[in-house]
């Protein structure tokens, strides 16, 4: 005990614990508190009562000697909130740097183990930006594990603990594998374990006992969890094959297994994967929907997967000779206008590639009619991946109308100059790259007719509705403003009278009913504001086109059939009326008499192939 202490202690100033408190914070030593956190003793008044300690946030603080003894605790200089005062930039450069020797550095501070709350406490917004923390903290987690000199908690409420020196490689993974408690973390020890097998060598019998575990794992998981499981299995066969001696089980789930009752969830499976897994699945499809049947599968699954997963899917048709399938698979998509956005990022990205057999002319409608269904639907994202290519990849315009005729440009720039999707800087940047090769439809651009040319194009900008449908719903969209919506107001505020809105049906049925209202509304003022009403005249009958009437013969069977192509909300299947954005107006539109084209059925995927008859103007006259 200090000299000048003792005499306080002895004349009854102090009692002899806190002066042995009080010998511990001389000047200069490091301290904790538990509310104002680390400080420096900066000055010691033992004849006035007093310490003064600077603190992290708080200097120059004055604190009585009986006070100081209490909350106050004397830590060594290399302890890591001494670090953290005295210099904080070099202890950021070793988290960020170093963070296993950093982690080691906080814990030895701290007995060996600490709370996660604690370590935050210690290390978020002090030592790494609070910002920056997450990802620091996650790639933090991976260098301990490797370190192995860790346990490293798969949950909150576990500890942070640094392991016995004596603990060998092997016994510090299976620990951490035997306390991972759900599947989640069972595959994250298991993939290390995979990393350092080297470290098993002569305790084979502990994998087995991981293989045996990890098979349960995977079981239970697959309900809940379908990828977690699959990744199991994967990894877990990937340890039975590599070292000798292991086997997975007699009545182990096999991947086969997993897959084959997953598939109505392989789309969503498929996404999560990285591309590694994904070949291991792909691999195995004709086992898992027959040797017959699997390619139509895969057809399939390229609807409804990422830009990942098609990439991965693609390359596995074209390994195993499926490359004509695939062809004849987006021919018809293409036609049918119902490829999905990302497969059409695909084709274009492909183009010169894989995709060079279907490239052409019909991509360009086909990508206008995707973002328009995205935008209406409200699936449109901003990393939407045909976007980004259609306005970053500059040759991509030119390549897709290498092979088009005039009328093809024209109405793929009308479609792009009508088209809700396009801010008008990026809609202006894509007509410019048409003009460049096209230097005619710079007319269409400026809205004005070319001089000569009688203007008879068969899709106008916008939305195509005729006068009469047009009408009709402007009068759906007043009724619903000026009667439906007021009515409604006046129920809920009646339902409001009643009482406790908790447990009023009445008020909760009103108030549903509100809201689908309200969507209606602005789904019927978003129709109207991108609709062109027309009458039809003028229609070009040189080719199929909206306001023409088409007679078609089925080239196989020779029935005989008319259809009459109008605006996009006059379809009247009994009469022979179709949308020109259905499927079969897609199909026939810009076809000459005599051509043979495919044409949906209502069978999904099947189409039927028809010849043009004959074209002529539709009758307005003609009652509908």
């Amino acid at each position: 005990m200090n000299e000048e202490v003792k005499k306080l202690v002895a004349i009854g100033k102090l009692n002899d614990q806190a002066g042995k408190a009080i010998s511990k914070l001389e000047k200069g030593t490091y301290c904790l508190h538990k509310s104002w956190g680390v400080g420096v003793i900066t000055d010691w008044d033992l004849l006035g009562d007093r310490l003064t300690v600077d603190f992290e946030d708080k200097a120059g603080h004055s604190m009585k000697l009986e006070f100081a003894a209490k909350s106050l605790e004397a830590i060594e200089e290399d302890h890591v909130m001494a670090m953290r005062l005295r210099d904080p930039v070099a202890l950021t450069e070793l988290a960020t740097q170093e963070p296993a020797a950093f982690a080691k550095k906080v814990l030895t501070s701290f007995g060996g183990s600490m709370a996660i709350d604690d370590w935050d406490d210690v290390v978020k917004g002090k030592v790494i930006p609070e910002g920056k923390f997450r990802s620091w903290w996650d790639s933090a987690k991976k260098a301990m594990r490797a370190d192995r000199s860790f346990v490293v908690p798969s949950k909150r409420n576990l500890p942070l603990e640094l392991r016995a020196e004596d603990v060998s490689p092997s016994e510090a993974m299976m620990e951490e594998f035997n306390n991972a408690r759900d599947a989640k973390s069972k595959l994250i020890t298991l993939e290390n374990i995979m990393k350092d097998l080297s470290a098993f060598k002569g305790s084979e019998d502990l994998l087995q006992s991981v293989i045996n575990d990890v098979s349960v794992a995977a079981r239970q998981c697959q309900k809940m969890y379908p990828l977690t499981s699959i990744a199991l299995i994967i990894e877990r066969e990937e340890l039975v094959n590599k070292v000798d001696g292991l086997d997975s089980g007699e009545n182990a789930q096999t991947l086969v297994d997993v897959l084959r009752s997953e598939t109505e969830r392989m789309p969503e499976i498929l996404k999560g994967m990285g591309t590694a897994r994904q070949r291991e699945v792909y691999s195995l499809f004709p086992e898992v929907y027959g040797e017959d049947e699997w390619p139509d599968h895969a057809f399939e699954l390229l609807q409804e997967s990422g830009a990942r997963a098609i990439g991965e899917l693609t390359k596995f048709l074209v390994d195993r000779e499926q490359m004509d399938g695939l062809n004849a698979y987006l021919e018809l998509g293409l036609q049918q206008r119902s490829l999905q956005s990302d497969l059409l990022a695909w084709i274009c990205k492909e183009r010169k590639k894989t995709a060079s057999g279907i490239f052409g002319p019909l991509i360009g409608s086909a990508i206008v009619n995707s973002l328009e269904r995205d935008h209406y639907e409200d699936q449109m994202t901003k990393g939407n991946r045909l976007v980004d290519i259609l306005t970053s990849d500059t040759d991509l315009i030119p390549d897709l109308l290498a092979d088009a005729d005039r009328t093809q440009v024209r109405n793929f720039a009308r479609r792009l100059k009508g088209s809700p999707v396009f801010e008008p800087l990026t809609r202006g940047s894509l007509l410019a790259r048409i003009i460049k090769v096209f230097p005619d439809v710079n007319a269409i651009v400026a809205g004005e007719q070319e001089e000569g040319y009688e203007e008879k194009s068969s899709t106008p900008s916008g939305l195509i509705v005729s006068w009469g449908s047009l009408e009709a719903r402007r009068a759906t969209l007043e009724n619903i403003m000026r009667k439906e919506i007021p009515a409604n107001s006046e129920e809920i505020r009646i339902a409001r009278e009643h009482g406790d809105l908790r447990e009023n049906s009445e008020f909760k049925m009103a108030k549903e009913q509100q809201a689908v209202l309200m969507r209606r509304q602005a789904e019927l003022e978003g129709d109207i504001a991108h609709a062109r009403g027309t009458d039809f005249a003028d229609a070009d009958t040189s080719v199929v086109s909206i306001g023409t009437v088409v007679d078609i013969e089925d080239v196989e069977g020779g029935q005989k059939e008319t259809f009459t192509i109008l605006g996009a909300w006059d379809t009247n299947l009994e009469k022979g009326i179709i949308s020109y954005l259905s499927g079969t107006a897609i199909a026939l539109l810009n076809q000459a008499p005599g051509a043979e084209v495919s044409i949906p059925t209502e069978e999904a995927d099947v189409s039927r192939k028809v010849k043009i008859v004959a074209i002529r103007p539709y009758n307005t006259a003609t009652p509908e």
